[in-house]
């Protein structure tokens, strides 16, 4: 059978991306890559959060042109978003060759911040999978300094926002608090190096590995016996190439019967705090 011949097997489609509620909201199918799932053939938290990047990352390219990740000003003032907090929740996790589609959106967050929302749903039944809310800042790459918006940027959004939020009413991004200040029991702190690897086009850590790194302190009985269903990370300062990470896991007293909770914490040693988080467990 030549190439020209050959049409594929019905139903194989893995791919589209297309702009929805007029224009305000981005959406991308993605399969479920056999990289991307565990050993019980599933997604792992880590995957997601890499298929929500990717999809906010095209929705920028949609919006500003290919390899643009920021608006024509805000890159000729050398100033790039960063985030700054994000909470992503699952109810259930997709298995390797399904298909996901993953939503996106802008909501309003004032002049300081934007914010940004996600919806993860099986592409085939239409479940939804999980939903995710993050909030970002603009950085100076230069000073390596927070900045505020462009006010023209500021008027950009005004056309793309879409007035949708996907956590409940009332929902509000509680500060995490530091695991030194209320008595958690902690598991001795793994140590990570930055490698190039780890870096993104801005020069600092992918999001996305700071979630691999703070997951891989968690200990193998809490793996065995629970599921993790939601992660909360507040990002609070970069790190660089070279630099000398350690990840600690400490364990809270668990909300209700049904969820065991874990508080972590990434830190360059005697220089304060690069990320807090939370992780929610269910019992298997």
């Amino acid at each position: 059978m030549s190439d020209d011949e050959y049409e594929g097997v019905a139903g194989t489609e893995w791919y589209t991306r297309a702009f929805t509620k007029s224009g305000r909201s981005f959406s991308e199918i993605f399969p479920v890559r056999f990289a991307e799932v565990g050993p019980n053939n599933e997604a792992t938290m880590v995957s997601v959060a890499g298929l929500i990047q990717e999809c906010a990352c095209n929705h920028a390219q949609g919006i500003w042109g290919v390899a643009q990740s920021m608006p024509e000003d805000m890159r000729k003032a050398n100033l790039a978003w960063v985030c700054t907090r994000l909470h992503l929740r699952m109810r259930t996790y997709p298995k390797w060759g399904d298909k996901v589609n993953v939503s996106t959106w802008f909501l309003n967050q004032g002049k300081i911040a934007a914010r940004r929302d996600y919806r993860i749903n099986d592409h085939n039944s239409g479940e939804q999978l999980g939903e995710a809310t993050s909030q970002w800042v603009v950085f100076n790459l230069e000073t390596r300094k927070m900045a505020r918006i462009p006010q023209s940027v500021s008027d950009d959004f005004a056309a793309q926002v879409f007035h949708d939020s996907v956590m409940e009413e009332g929902y509000v991004a509680d500060k995490l608090p530091d695991v030194n200040d209320i008595g958690a029991v902690c598991m001795a702190p793994m140590r990570h190096y930055v490698r190039r690897n780890d870096l993104d086009m801005n020069g600092h850590v992918n999001n996305v590995v700071y979630v691999q790194w703070l997951l891989e302190s968690v200990p193998s009985d809490v793996w065995a016996g629970h599921v993790l269903k939601e992660i909360i990370l507040e990002y609070r300062s970069e790190c660089n190439f070279g630099d000398s990470i350690e990840a600690t896991c400490c364990e809270l007293t668990s909300e209700d019967g049904d969820q065991f909770v874990l508080l972590h914490k990434l830190e360059r040693p005697g220089q304060g705090d690069i990320v807090r988080a939370k992780t929610v467990w269910s019992h298997v």
